[in-house]
């Protein structure tokens, strides 16, 4: 199953490690089981964020071990590993999900259908109500707002494939080739939305991504920063800000700003309401003082893509918070 230096590595499975010590282990355990299920060879590649090294060399010894010395971020973590990863295709698992033992090889079957698909997305459940979707793959609308597929709705409801603007990073399969042709994960994101900006630049490159219905994952869920809290409300809001100055264009700017605007301001409002921390409008302050410069980068590949329908955003983002704080609290231990 573990890959001789000689032979081609078919997958890297690359989990960012933080905080988490009893999920991690378990993750690493069942993408072993799943490697073993590929077609060809696998090679498993731990970024350790947070003083885990010890607990992987002891449980996980095949694995790559890749120590920063500081937390980098799930993005600066999973470009580390990109970085040495030797397969064709890289897979995404996140430290607090749980993947069947057969997702990896389905995920690879259904990338392997086209040269054009550049990830592919795994059903993904709430591991605190296993008969809700967490994600079936992204979405994105005219307003720049990007959801999970499905988040919230039945299980039944996520079993047909489709074509989708992305593949959630909780579990995700990439081409290794695509990655390196957009430029890969950008670490300055740190955390949330680095898979948003991946999949709308893979798809102004002319990649496309698909929903595979038969990988099964299961998600904790903002198990490393908490739901709800301040820390993941301004990293939400201040990358929020640098995905649209990345990506979007001048003309869906200009069209879109009165909207944009609009959901921003109901949106701090609500959780001002609800939460009680003005962190989603320090976070999108914060973003606009790289805006200028972000634009000027990313001039090169910033192309029309097909979104959503804007009114479309403000439905699922509602849906999804309120799936996400139901499965949050499904899965707290009872008082």
């Amino acid at each position: 199953m573990w890959p001789l230096v000689w032979r081609a590595v078919t997958v890297s499975i690359i989990v960012v490690a933080y905080r988490q010590r009893e999920s991690l282990i378990a993750c690493l355990e069942a993408c072993s089981v799943a490697a073993a299920e590929l077609p060809g060879e696998a090679e498993l590649i731990v970024v350790d964020n947070g003083d885990l090294a010890g607990l992987v060399r002891g449980r996980c010894p095949h694995a790559r071990l890749l120590e920063p010395g500081a937390n980098v971020g799930f993005a600066g973590g999973v470009r580390r590993a990109v970085d040495v990863a030797a397969g064709r295709w890289v897979a995404l698992v996140n430290d607090d999900a749980l993947i069947e033992p057969e997702a990896l090889a389905r995920m690879l079957a259904a990338g392997e259908r086209s040269e054009q698909i550049g990830a592919v997305a795994a059903q993904i459940r709430f591991a605190g109500a296993r008969e809700r979707v967490n994600s079936a793959g992204i979405e994105v609308d005219a307003l720049g707002i990007a959801t999970e597929r499905l988040a919230g709705r039945a299980i039944a409801e996520a079993e047909t494939p489709a074509e989708v603007f992305g593949a959630s990073a909780c579990c995700a399969l990439y081409r290794a080739s695509m990655l390196t042709q957009i430029g890969g994960f950008d670490e300055r994101f740190f955390a949330y939305q680095e898979d948003v900006d991946v999949a709308w630049r893979a798809r102004a490159s002319g990649w496309r991504a698909v929903y595979e219905p038969t990988a099964i994952v299961y998600h904790r869920g903002s198990a490393s920063t908490g739901e709800g809290s301040a820390g993941k409300y301004f990293l939400v809001g201040r990358n929020r800000v640098w995905l649209l100055a990345r990506n979007a264009t001048g003309t869906q700017l200009v069209r879109a700003l009165p909207a944009i605007l609009l959901y921003d301001c109901a949106y701090i409002a609500y959780v001002a309401l609800t939460d009680h921390t003005l962190a989603p409008l320090r976070g999108r302050l914060i973003g606009l003082r790289r805006w200028r410069a972000l634009r000027r980068e990313s001039r090169a590949w910033r192309r029309p893509v097909d979104l959503a329908p804007a009114r479309e955003g403000w439905a699922m983002a509602l849906r999804q918070h309120r799936a996400y704080r139901a499965a949050s609290s499904a899965q707290r231990p009872p008082a």
